[in-house]
Order: structure tokens, then sequence, then C-alpha cells
């Protein structure tokens, strides 16, 4: 298979809520998620070619696998912080919005996220100006910097990348089961399902047909990304990928 291989470096504090996280409750993954990264390149290739290219540009994305070699360490810190919600009986209360407390964690991520790209070759032309304009996964202050052009890799068959972990992995809660068991940090990831339609992923569209269905269109993933627990303490937890 051709593969895309495109080195990242992290520049800023990274934070993605699990999707089973609530409002108050703010829990990070450690890396970005293959919903997250296939967004991100839907939403350079809106901005630099227009909506027009959007439905095109959604297949060919869509088409990719993904596989990822994640930072050498992940730093997670902890902390609670105020927040604005809206207020359940806002006409009783005189007031649209109230003050609460919630918890969140932030990644600060050492060393480079390497993230490859399988597919035809068409499909990875496609997309490989954009991998230069992606500059967030996931919320817009995980910022990430291309640290050179993308690399052609090809291996044989469906193999990933030496060192890359596939992002395609089971729904375990869904009875499904690996075809290995490596060490590791399991992640529940959100993916891109088989029936999400660009329709579906405008933000902008409108009606109950364009809203995106959980565990449909959009689908969970549990990936064993190669971490393990280095040191923690009541405010942190430090993991290191296990080549180290």
């Amino acid at each position: 298979m051709q593969w895309l291989i495109a080195r990242y470096q992290p520049t800023s504090l990274f934070s993605l809520k699990h999707g089973d996280a609530t409002s108050t409750g703010g829990k990070s993954l450690l890396v970005p998620t293959p919903f997250a990264i296939r967004m991100a390149l839907l939403d350079v290739a809106i901005r630099t070619e227009g909506i027009a290219a959007g439905p095109r540009a959604f297949e060919q994305i869509k088409s990719l696998r993904l596989a990822m070699r994640p930072p050498a360490y992940a730093a997670v810190t902890s902390t609670f912080v105020k927040v604005l919600k809206p207020e359940r009986d806002a006409e009783a209360r005189g007031r649209e919005m109230q003050q609460t407390i919630a918890f969140r964690e932030y990644v600060y991520l050492a060393g480079e996220l390497a993230l490859a790209f399988g597919g035809s070759g068409q499909a990875l032309q496609t997309v490989r100006p954009w991998l230069a304009q992606a500059n967030y996964f996931g919320k817009r202050g995980g910022f990430f910097q291309l640290l050179e052009p993308p690399q052609k890799e090809t291996t044989s068959g469906d193999e990933t990348p030496s060192d890359f972990v596939a992002l395609d992995g089971p729904d375990l809660m869904a009875g499904e089961r690996p075809q290995a068991f490596p060490l590791g940090l399991i992640q529940r990831l959100d993916e891109w399902g088989a029936t999400l339609t660009f329709e579906k992923a405008n933000v902008y569209g409108r009606g109950r047909d364009s809203e995106i269905k959980p565990k449909v269109d959009r689908v969970r993933r549990d990936v064993i990304l190669p971490y393990r627990l280095l040191k923690s303490s009541r405010g942190y937890t430090v993991y290191q990928r296990l080549d180290l």
C-alpha cells in the first residue's frame, strides 16, 4: 500500500475530550482521533478550494487509511476551571447562563506526532497540499506545525509503516475483538462511519436527516497506543512510548 507520512511538532497544549465525557467532566485523550484528523483536512480543503470542492474532498479523505506514531512522551495535567453553562430555569432565575466548576485535562506532547495516510496515488496526491495547512486537530487551541514535506512510503499488502499504529481498531464495547493484544494503553477514538456523508459532516446542514448519528455516522475505535505509565501524582500523569 502507498502511504504519505506527515510529521508534526506540537506547539501548544493538547486537549480533546473523550466521546463519552460530559461538559463538566472533560478527561482528555492523549492523541487526536481519526474523526478530528479527517475533519481538519476537510476544513482545509473547503477554506482553500471553496465549498463546492467539499463533496469531492470528503470522498477522497474518507477513502484513506490512517495510522499514527505518537509523540515520545505525553504529560497530562488535571485542573478545575470556571465555566459558563445555560441556566435550566432561565426565566425564573433572571439569567441565561450560570457559573459552575468543570474538570479539565491538558496534555503536553513531547516529541513528534507522525501521521500516515494510506490509499490510492490519486487520493494521496489530492490531500498532500492540505497537510501543510492543517495546523490543529480537534480543538482549535491544540496547534501542530508540519516539520517537513510529507514523505511517501510503500508497504506490502495492507501493512502500516514501521512503528506506526493503525487507527482502525475494533469496537470492544460492541463485542469486536482485535487480531492481537500488544502492550500499551487503550484509547477509545471517534472515527467517520461508513454511512457518514458530506451533507451530514457539513455543520451548516439543516434538518434531522443532516444530523450525525452516534454509533452509525460517528463510530468508536479502540486503539492500543504504545505507551506505558512512567509516573503520576495527584495533579499529573506522564506516559512514555514503549520503544524508549
